[in-house]
C-alpha cells in the first residue's frame, strides 16, 4: 500500500529476461528482503520493450525513488520516463541484473555483491550525474557507432553466453567477415570532423562493454562528453591490438586514435551506419542526422556509500557533499494504490506461499528429530534463502507463460 507518511516509496522494475532470464531470480530476492524488512514499495515486472518507460511515467507521481533491476537497456527506458516527468522529482536506484552493467559499474556497483546493492537503495547517498541527450531522448553511458554496434548487433543472438558472445562476434568480425567502413560528419563545438571511420563513440563514462575503457578521461559530472574517433586499422592485426589495447585504456598511442571533449554535437550519417546507445543497437540509413548534447546534473542515482571515497570512479572531486534528501509528502490519486496492488498482488503472494512452505518443512523436519547439528547450522545460511527465491522465480515463470 502507498503511505501518504514520510517514508520514502519504491517502484521496484524488474526485467524477467535479463541476463539471460536470472534477472527475475535476483529481482525476488531483492524484493523478499524488501519485505522482511517492511519497506515500501510496489514491484512491476516488464512484459515488452519499451514497457519500463511506460510505466514511470505513469507512477512517476507517487514514488521517490525507482529501482531498476534489469541490465543498461531497461535502465535507459526507465531513465528515459524519469526525465519525461521532471516535476516527480524521482531518485534511480540499480540492483544489477544485466549482460554488461556498464552504468552501474561505473557508478560504483560491484555486480556480484547483492547485499552492496541492497545498501545503496535503502541507503540516502547518491550523485548528480550528467545525461546525454540524442534528438528527444537520453543515454547514461554511450552513443556510439560503428564497428562496436555491429559486434554487439552479432552477439545479440548469442546472449545467454553474456560477455563471451561479445567476444565471439569481435572475433568473427575481423577474421571472418569482410570489414565494414562508416562515413560520418561531425560538427561539434567549433570543429568539423568529415571521413571514414572504424568507432566512433561520444561517452559520458569511460568504462565500455565492462572491460573497455574507450575514453579514458571521461567524468560523469563535469559538463562535457568525450569524443573518441577510431579510423580504419591498416590490417586485421592492428584492429586486435586496438582492441586490447582499449581494455587498459591505451589506446591512444595509435595515430588512428583520437579523443575530443565537446558539449554539443552534430552527426550526419553518409553511409549505412549501426548504432549503440547504452548497450542496445540500432541502425541509422544513410543521410540520417543526429543532434546530440550534454545535459549537465540531470539524474540523481543513489550509490553504495563506500563509493565516494573510491577515486578512481569517474567523477570529479566536489568540495561540498550533497545535500540530503528531502522526502515529498504526496497525497494519494484516487485508485492508484488499488491499481498497483492488483498488479504486485501475485507475486507478493507467491513468495509468501514459498516462505511459509520452507518454513513448514523445517519445523517438520525438526520435530522427527533427524537434523543434526550441521543441518540445523545450514537452514540459518543464504543457501535456504537461494532455494526459495529459485523456487519463487520458477512458478513466477510458469505464471508469465500462461500469460503469454
Amino acid at each position: 500500500m502507498l503511505k501518504d507518511g514520510g517514508e520514502r516509496r519504491y517502484l521496484v522494475i524488474v526485467n524477467p529476461v535479463s541476463r539471460g532470464g536470472k534477472a527475475q531470480e535476483e529481482g525476488i530476492w531483492l524484493l523478499n528482503r524488501l519485505r522482511r524488512m517492511g519497506v515500501d514499495y510496489e514491484a512491476l515486472f516488464t512484459e515488452r520493450a519499451g514497457h519500463a518507460e511506460e510505466m514511470v511515467v505513469k507512477w512517476a507521481e507517487d514514488f521517490d525513488v525507482v529501482v531498476s533491476v534489469s541490465g543498461d537497456g531497461t535502465t535507459n527506458e526507465i531513465i528515459n520516463g524519469i526525465m519525461k516527468v521532471p516535476s516527480a522529482d524521482l531518485m534511480l536506484a540499480m540492483f544489477p541484473a544485466g549482460t554488461a552493467d556498464d552504468f552501474a559499474c561505473n557508478m560504483g556497483y560491484d555486480r556480484k555483491d547483492k547485499e552492496q546493492a541492497l545498501r545503496a537503495i535503502l541507503d540516502n547517498t547518491y550523485r548528480t550525474i550528467d545525461l546525454i541527450r540524442y534528438d528527444d531522448r537520453y543515454a547514461a553511458v554511450s552513443f556510439g557507432l560503428g564497428v562496436d554496434s555491429e559486434i554487439a548487433d552479432g552477439a545479440y543472438k548469442w546472449k545467454r553466453f553474456r560477455i563471451p558472445a561479445y567476444f565471439y562476434s569481435g572475433l568473427k568480425k575481423c577474421f571472418l567477415e569482410e570489414r565494414k567502413r562508416y562515413q560520418v560528419r561531425f560538427d561539434y563545438d567549433d570543429q568539423t570532423f568529415d571521413d571514414w571511420v572504424l568507432i566512433a563513440i561520444l561517452c559520458n563514462a569511460p568504462l565500455f562493454g565492462r572491460y573497455i575503457k574507450i575514453h579514458p578521461e571521461a567524468k560523469m559530472n563535469d559538463g562535457v562528453l568525450g569524443l573518441t574517433i577510431g579510423r580504419e586499422m591498416p590490417n586485421v592485426y592492428g584492429l586486435v591490438l586496438f582492441g586490447f589495447a582499449c581494455m587498459g585504456g591505451r589506446h591512444g598511442f595509435s595515430r588512428k586514435v583520437s579523443f575530443h571533449q565537446v558539449r554539443r554535437m552534430r552527426v550526419e550519417c553518409k553511409t549505412d551506419t549501426y548504432a549503440q546507445i547504452d548497450g542496445e543497437v540500432y541502425r541509422f540509413d544513410a543521410g540520417r542526422v543526429i543532434n546530440l548534447s550534454v545535459v549537465p546534473g540531470a539524474l540523481r542515482v543513489l550509490v553504495p556509500p563506500e563509493s565516494l571515497k573510491n577515486d578512481k570512479l569517474p567523477f570529479v572531486a566536489r568540495e561540498e557533499p550533497p545535500e540530503p534528501v528531502q522526502l515529498r509528502l504526496i497525497p494519494r490519486r484516487e485508485g492508484v494504490a488499488e491499481e498497483l496492488e492488483e498488479l504486485s498482488r501475485r507475486l507478493k503472494a507467491r513468495v509468501e506461499q514459498a516462505v511459509e512452505a520452507t518454513r513448514r518443512r523445517r519445523r517438520t523436519f525438526f520435530a522427527a528429530g533427524t537434523a543434526t547439528g550441521e543441518q540445523q547450522t545450514l537452514f540459518d545460511t543464504e543457501r535456504e534463502e537461494r532455494k526459495l527465491v529459485r523456487k519463487a522465480a520458477k512458478a513466477l515463470r510458469k505464471e508469465m507463460r500462461r500469460r503469454g
